[in-house]
């Protein structure tokens, strides 16, 4: 008799678990992990994270789930993110293994200055949606500097050229030479400095200026930039010249022109990356 209780309690524990067997499971969304930020600049950022199937209570869950059919980045200029009204960045469908490990994903086109708000998704075949921990960031006003030359003496020679996107003497018949340079002396005038744009190179004198106010800002504002030549006579007068330009690559940049003689240039150079 004293047995009967706890016989009881097991068929009805058995009950339980059978009747929690049948009853209905209700699907799970993906698992997303927290965005990481790895880079910021002017129009691009880049971002590392990771999407998991969910962790479902038994194989029932696990099935009613799914697996993954779609993922990628959403991002946009309103906290509130949402796949149907904002940007999306789609990576993939139906991945061949999870989880799925996204490193270092460059977000391109974004506006400079401007501040966005980023997460990952991912949808399964049970429905779920889910969106990672959402990122704020905002992009730089200017691009990271690329090239920085001071003072830098160039040999004049023939043919004499050089690349502005790496900061390099080149010679003019070279696929990256952005622009040939010819130091040349007229009897009775003095030395004169001739620039020739190569490789589509975009450029405009500025004169002698404040080379080192010159911003980023200040060079993209400029609207006539061209590929005709510039020719000048060196004199005390016309030491520091400074000249804006765009490379064939798009990068834009300044470029000092601090002296010269019938065998020598001297120059600075800052050049913007892209």
């Amino acid at each position: 008799m004293k047995k009967r209780p706890i016989s009881c309690l097991l068929m009805l524990t058995a009950i339980v678990q059978s009747c929690n067997l049948f009853s209905p499971v209700d699907p799970l969304p993906p698992m997303v992990s927290k965005l990481e930020l790895v880079d910021i600049k002017r129009t691009e950022i880049t971002v590392s994270g990771n999407i998991q199937n969910p962790d479902a209570k038994n194989d029932r869950q696990e099935k009613k789930s799914g697996g993954i059919l779609e993922y990628g980045i959403v991002y946009g200029t309103s906290a509130a993110l949402d796949v149907q009204k904002d940007k999306v960045l789609k990576l993939g469908e139906k991945p061949a293994q999870v989880p799925i490990l996204i490193q270092n994903q460059k977000i391109t086109g974004l506006a400079a200055d401007t501040r966005y708000f980023v997460a990952l998704y991912a949808r399964n075949e049970g429905g779920g949606m889910a969106y990672s921990e959402i990122v704020e960031v905002k992009t730089t006003l200017s691009p990271p500097i690329k090239v920085t030359r001071n003072s830098v003496k160039i040999s004049n020679r023939s043919g004499l050229a050089y690349d502005l996107d790496e900061g390099n003497i080149v010679v003019s018949s070279d696929p990256k030479a952005d622009v040939g340079i010819d130091i040349f002396t007229i009897t009775g005038r003095g030395t004169t400095l001739s620039l020739e744009s190569i490789g589509n190179l975009r450029l405009k004198t500025l004169g002698v200026a404040e080379y080192d106010k010159i911003s980023y800002l200040d060079l993209a504002l400029i609207q006539d930039l061209t590929t005709a030549g510039v020719g000048y006579l060196v004199n005390a007068q016309s030491a520091n010249t400074v000249i804006a330009f765009r490379t064939g690559e798009g990068r834009l940049g300044k470029w000092r022109l601090e002296n010269a003689s019938a065998n020598e240039l001297t120059i600075s150079l800052v050049t913007y990356d892209n």
